[in-house]
This record gives structure tokens, C-alpha cells and sequence, in this order.
């Protein structure tokens, strides 16, 4: 009786060990958030999540605006990446606050990660225009005003479905003539920073998708002349002006690479070249990086915080 009693006590305290044990696993699930402490003003940034349970959404909350993180599935957990910009002009340099929000089966959780925007110097561009493209005659007003809403629309998407990935394709082999962030001068009256990059093109050259996504907006507009904008998830959202030719239409799903128009002057261009800008979130932001970046060498300098996710 005396060997039966001391062979149920150990039983009983190895399944209380296995309780214990698995009651502690499951409160130290966690959400790991990976971003970067600092960014300088311009440039993109990156965040990733790591799951080591179930989640059901995340999002992160940034300027304003709130970007979904699509959830894909690695080695048993759940991942995201997020990107994220700081427009020149736009965003002042100081610590903001980044809110990333969770939601499990057990409930939501918030983390607030501080970020510090770093200020950086950008040169003025010099540039001499027909004063009707400075200026735009009275009879072209309400032109403008209705492609502003078109544009401010399709800049606005928000599709939760990541269709991004990095490195980002080069859109045309020529070289940069007007970088982002100049502050451009016309006419001699200062303008606002230039929120994109300008390469050289010939007339006809082919354009070729940077990102793989949507096309949610074409058109030929009295700025941009002929345009087009793609939705590529997560509040990224890449655009394309004063082409030549256009060779995509609405709701087309294009793969990163592919040609979908011709570079030209239409719009307001003193030469033929194309203009290529990406909006995230709403933020304008520097492509430059985008095209040799990985999410991991984004995240190279990087802190780390985590949410726990099942504790009560």
C-alpha cells in the first residue's frame, strides 16, 4: 500500500509538472514586433510581427491612418510585414508614436512603439515652365479640382491583401535626373518637395511595374498627363506619370516587372522622362531604397517588444 501511495503521489506531481508547464507556455505566448527606433524624414521603413500562437488580425496605426498587416503562415507561426514612410514636409522631426493592435481569440492587445524622425537636408531644383503650367488658366480649374479627388481616392485604398515584396523592380533603366525630396522652385515661386523620383526615358520606352498589385486608377491629367496607379496591399500604392501610352486598364493584376505603358512629356514636363512615386499610408516617400532593400536588411538595426496574447 505503502509503494502504491508513493507511486500515485509521483504520478500526481508529474501530471501537476505537466500542467504547470503547459499553463506557463500558454501565458508566455507572445507577439514579437520588430521596427525601427529611428528614420530619417523621406524615408520608408519597415515592421514585422512574429505570432507564436494564433492571432486573428493585426494592424498598425501611424499619422493618422491605420495599415492592415496580412498574416501568412512560417514554421508553425504567423507573420507579418508592414511598410511604412515619413513624407518630407509632411511629417516633422521629433518621436512619434506607432500603434500596433493585436486581436486573438482571447481578446485585443495594444503596444504603443516610439519611433524618432530624424531631420534630413534635400537640395531645391530650379525649374522654368510655360507660366500656364505654373499657374493653370481659370478654364482648366474645375479639371484639376475633379482629378484631385480621383487622385486622393486611389491614394487612399486599402486593400489588407499584401501583393508587395522586396526588392521592388526598377521601373526603367535610365538614370535618376530629379531624386526625391527636391524642393522645387518655379518660376522662381517655391513649390512643394518633389514626392518622387524623375529617370531619364525616351519617348516609347517601355515602363514596367516596380510592384506586383492592382491597377485602381488611369488617366490623362493636366499635372501628370497620362498616369497610373497600383495597388499593391497594405496602403502601398505606386504611380507612374506622364507616359506616352498606356497599356493596362482598370482592375488589371499586374506582376512586378511588367511593361504597362510607354515613358513620354505628356502633362506638365519640360522632357521626356518618367516620374515614379510611392505613396504609403498616405505618406510620399524616397522609392530610392526600395530597390535593393530586403525586409530583413531594413530591419538590420532594429528593437524588439513583445504582446503577450494569451495570458487573461
Amino acid at each position: 500500500m505503502a509503494q502504491s501511495g508513493r507511486v500515485r503521489l509521483r504520478f500526481g506531481a508529474l501530471l501537476l509538472a505537466l500542467l504547470v508547464g503547459i499553463s506557463t507556455r500558454c501565458a508566455e505566448a507572445r507577439v514579437i514586433v520588430e521596427y525601427p527606433p529611428t528614420v530619417s524624414v523621406g524615408s520608408p521603413f519597415i515592421i514585422r510581427i512574429t505570432a507564436e500562437s494564433p492571432i486573428t488580425s493585426a494592424e498598425a496605426v501611424w499619422q493618422g491612418r491605420t495599415i492592415p498587416l496580412d498574416l501568412r503562415n512560417w514554421n508553425g507561426m504567423q507573420v507579418a510585414a508592414g511598410l511604412f514612410g515619413t513624407q518630407v514636409g509632411k511629417v516633422a522631426p521629433h518621436e512619434h508614436g506607432m500603434r500596433v493592435r493585436i486581436v486573438s481569440p482571447r481578446g485585443k492587445k495594444e503596444r504603443m512603439l516610439a519611433i524618432r524622425v530624424l531631420p534630413k537636408k534635400y537640395v531645391e531644383d530650379r525649374l522654368s515652365l510655360p507660366e500656364h503650367m505654373v499657374t493653370p488658366p481659370s478654364s482648366v480649374l474645375n479639371r484639376i479640382k475633379g482629378e484631385r479627388v480621383l487622385t486622393a481616392s486611389a491614394l487612399s485604398t486599402v486593400t489588407g491583401k499584401r501583393m508587395w515584396d522586396l526588392p521592388i523592380e526598377r521601373p526603367v533603366p535610365g538614370i535618376v535626373t530629379s531624386p526625391y525630396g527636391r524642393r522645387r522652385i518655379l518660376n522662381g515661386q517655391p513649390r512643394t518637395h518633389h514626392g518622387g523620383m524623375d529617370f531619364r526615358a525616351a519617348t516609347g520606352t517601355p515602363v514596367r511595374a516596380a510592384f506586383a498589385g492592382k491597377v485602381i486608377l488611369t488617366g490623362d491629367h493636366y499635372y501628370a498627363g497620362k498616369s497610373i496607379y497600383v495597388d499593391s496591399g497594405g496602403r502601398v500604392i505606386s504611380h507612374y506619370f506622364h507616359l506616352d501610352a498606356i497599356d493596362v486598364q482598370r482592375g488589371d493584376i499586374l506582376s512586378a516587372g511588367q511593361v504597362i505603358g510607354r515613358s513620354g512629356m505628356s502633362g506638365r514636363a519640360t522632357g521626356p522622362h518618367l516620374h515614379f512615386g510611392v505613396a504609403i499610408g498616405g505618406q510620399m516617400v524616397n522609392p530610392e531604397p526600395l530597390f535593393s532593400a530586403t525586409v530583413q536588411s531594413m530591419l538590420d538595426k532594429r528593437a524588439v517588444v513583445t504582446i503577450p496574447v494569451t495570458a487573461p
